[in-house]
């Protein structure tokens, strides 16, 4: 009989979806969402989750939480009290703060509260890059000049594993021609994100190469923008299945957040043979090495220094390369080392 899971999450976003995929050739798996429709829904979903997890913790060996925060307070509580072990996945927003943006959730005082408890009742943390740990900031200066929970929460002692996420590179390839000077980048645009994940900058660089064509996928119909420069494209949501196919049209992908911890549609881009261009941000200098451009400070200046260098470079090589950067750095194996560390610590608590 397969060991059994607990799995919580917030959000079924791809890597949350890969994840569970993963583990389900491995574990059985039951899954809980945790996602009020508002906020003021939440003491009921706190309800609910404290019932599923009373049903179901008896047979269960570990209990995993996708990120820390309200959802990952009571499945940790939880195990600690019914003698199971525990691991919470960080992926970024739960190891941060950022006030000038108002992002992160060690800038909002109870959720910051409900992820230290978190971070200290789980047995194993395993981030997703280390700068989620503890790692200096100087991409702006308007915020902390270091991030990580250990910035936050010093107490937290609770032992970690890094394991970055992989990716399949027969999922993701290049499958049309390119569109000549063209830029994209992908996430889900509303107010907060539009500064965060530095479509401002592209706006701005939009009027900037008049000649050049930039392309936001992920705008909302809730999203109202100050003005659209002429050469700019607005796509909605796309299926996960067709990014391919937009990565694919476009020479350079933008990743010019704030804030990560390390991002997907950039390597899922760079497989698609885009050439990176990104901030100098947790995992996205590692991630684009010598295949692209890394923009060291948040300044429009020096973005556009950027791009009129990378419009200058051998194009069809620097593709190449950021392809055969991902296959050879970050392969599906590589998120694979997530089975390893969930079975041993079953075994680890077994043994006690």
């Amino acid at each position: 009989m397969k060991p059994k899971i607990l799995y919580f999450h917030t959000v079924s976003i791809s890597f949350v979806r890969n994840d569970i995929s993963l583990l389900s050739k491995h574990f059985e798996i039951k899954t809980f969402s945790f996602r009020p429709s508002k906020k003021i829904l939440t003491p009921f979903v706190f309800i609910k989750q404290f019932f599923f997890i009373l049903f179901n913790i008896r047979e269960t060996s570990i209990v995993i939480s996708q990120f820390a925060g309200y959802h990952s307070f009571l499945p940790n509580l939880f195990a600690i009290i019914t003698k199971k072990t525990s691991l919470t996945i960080l992926g970024g927003t739960e190891c941060v703060s950022f006030p000038s943006i108002n992002y992160g959730n060690f800038n909002r005082h109870l959720l910051g509260l409900f992820t230290k408890w978190s971070l200290m009742l789980s047995k194993h943390l395993s981030p997703v890059h280390e700068s989620l740990v503890l790692s200096d900031y100087t991409y702006t200066d308007k915020d902390y000049p270091k991030q990580g929970y250990k910035y936050f929460c010093p107490e937290v002692k609770t032992p970690h594993t890094t394991i970055c996420y992989g990716y399949n590179s027969t999922q993701f390839l290049k499958t049309k021609d390119r569109n000549i000077n063209s830029f994209i980048t992908v996430g889900q645009m509303n107010a907060p994100n539009f500064y965060r994940k530095g479509v401002d900058l592209i706006f701005e660089m939009a009027k900037r190469f008049p000649t050049c064509t930039f392309t936001v996928v992920g705008s909302t119909s809730k999203m109202k923008y100050p003005s659209v420069p002429p050469n700019v494209t607005l796509i909605p949501f796309v299926p996960y299945e067709e990014l391919k196919d937009y990565y694919s049209s476009h020479e350079f992908y933008f990743q010019l957040s704030i804030c990560e911890g390390f991002p997907s549609a950039i390597c899922e881009a760079m497989l698609c043979e885009c050439i990176p261009i990104g901030s100098n941000v947790a995992a996205i200098p590692e991630i684009i090495g010598n295949t692209g451009y890394i923009l060291k400070k948040r300044d429009e200046n020096e973005l556009e220094k950027l791009i009129l260098q990378a419009l200058s470079s051998e194009r069809k090589n620097l593709g190449l390369k950021a392809r055969e950067r991902i296959i050879d750095r970050y392969p599906p194996t590589e998120r694979e080392k997530l089975v390893n560390l969930v079975n041993k610590l079953i075994s680890d608590n077994n043994d006690k």
